[in-house]
């Protein structure tokens, strides 16, 4: 880290993110509990390196200060988490009388949590991804990428049903 303050030499950062990712992916899981969270929080915790490099003490070791960012990254994301369940658990739920054919009631259930989640901010509660991203705890692009492939499963749950009619 110290020849990356000096110069800030990308090929030197690259190093530290080879050396760091595997250990710190698995410290992100441990604390998530989930790989997809991991990774996001992972890439979060680097970019946070990179714009605090300049408070970086080269006395202190430098996994340890890693470590601290790397689980205050987790901790905030936990935080937007349950901000976007309580979002979630807020959002209009299907009647009882809905048939399992409902499109927002059956299929939505059929999904697993985070894939529901996603799509009840982004069409239940029709919310552009710039305030879906901070409400998951991951960027706009990873917001995105999820709404992609929440919308994938949705479509192979349909497609059985599409070839029936």
């Amino acid at each position: 880290m110290r020849q990356y303050q000096s110069n800030l030499d990308a090929e030197v950062f690259e190093l530290l993110v080879e050396r760091y990712w595997q250990r710190g992916f698995a410290a992100a899981t441990r604390i998530l509990r989930d790989r997809h969270a991991a990774e996001d929080a992972l890439q979060d915790a680097f970019v946070r390196l990179l714009r605090r490099a300049d408070r970086y003490d080269c006395a202190q070791p430098f996994a340890v200060w890693f470590y601290v960012i790397l689980r205050n990254t987790c901790l905030d994301l936990q935080r937007r988490q349950k901000a976007a369940r309580r979002l979630v658990d807020r959002a209009p739920q299907p009647t009882e009388a809905a048939s399992e054919d409902d499109e927002t009631g059956g299929l939505l259930d059929k999904l697993p949590k985070p894939d529901r989640d996603v799509l009840v901010l982004r069409i239940v509660q029709n919310m552009p991804f710039s305030e879906i991203a901070p409400a998951l705890g991951c960027s706009e692009e990873a917001a995105r990428k999820r709404a992609q492939r929440a919308l994938r499963r949705l479509r192979k749950i349909l497609a059985p049903q599409m070839h029936s009619i």
